[in-house]
């Protein structure tokens, strides 16, 4: 007789326990499968940031949105036409004056992605103020980039190119809101 109140005893300890672990572990395990969906949206973004500075800086015969919708097309399972921004900039540098002070290099020319669906500012240049068909800016004459964080010598150029996107997340057990995810390649 004691050994069945025993056993009955043990099976509803065991239930309690059951019922205090499991949304425990499901919190933990929700939580790592939204971290490791940030790390792999992060990862893919800067993939495609560094892709997109490969190819621009290579390639005379695409045009800035061609090299766009490329790399673009290759961020599955991220959505950049809906959730997605991408520019490409062209940084030359002025070298220096006469004093031999380093001049802040400027803006030669500026894309945006036209098949965007997230509205996000540049982070190179953001005052852009009149877009062309193309996704090109139109400069009124080139702007210097004083806060640049590379030194340029005379006419010599980089490509920035920068991935922005909106990282809404599955559940709100760990981020409560959406936020940015954003990746910029000087090349």
């Amino acid at each position: 007789m004691h050994k069945q109140s025993n056993t009955r005893y043990s099976a509803g300890l065991a239930s309690v326990e059951m019922t205090l672990v499991v949304p425990i572990l499901l919190i933990i395990m929700v939580g790592i499968f939204e971290l490791t969906q940030v790390i792999q949206a992060n990862n893919i973004i800067i993939s495609i940031s560094r892709e997109g500075a490969n190819l621009i800086s290579r390639n005379s015969t695409q045009t800035p949105e061609q090299v766009m919708d490329t790399i673009a097309s290759t961020s599955d399972p991220l959505q950049l036409g809906t959730d997605g921004m991408i520019y490409i900039n062209l940084v030359v540098g002025k070298g220096t004056d006469s004093n031999g002070m380093p001049q802040p290099p400027v803006l030669n020319s500026q894309y945006r992605w036209t098949n965007h669906g997230y509205n996000a500012t540049s982070s190179t240049w953001g005052s852009c103020t009149q877009w062309q068909n193309d996704g090109q800016c139109d400069l009124a004459s080139s702007p210097e980039l004083s806060n640049f964080p590379l030194a340029l010598d005379e006419d010599e150029s980089v490509y920035v190119v920068e991935v922005i996107y909106r990282y809404s997340p599955i559940s709100t057990l760990i981020f409560d809101k959406d936020f940015t995810i954003k990746e910029i390649t000087y090349l």
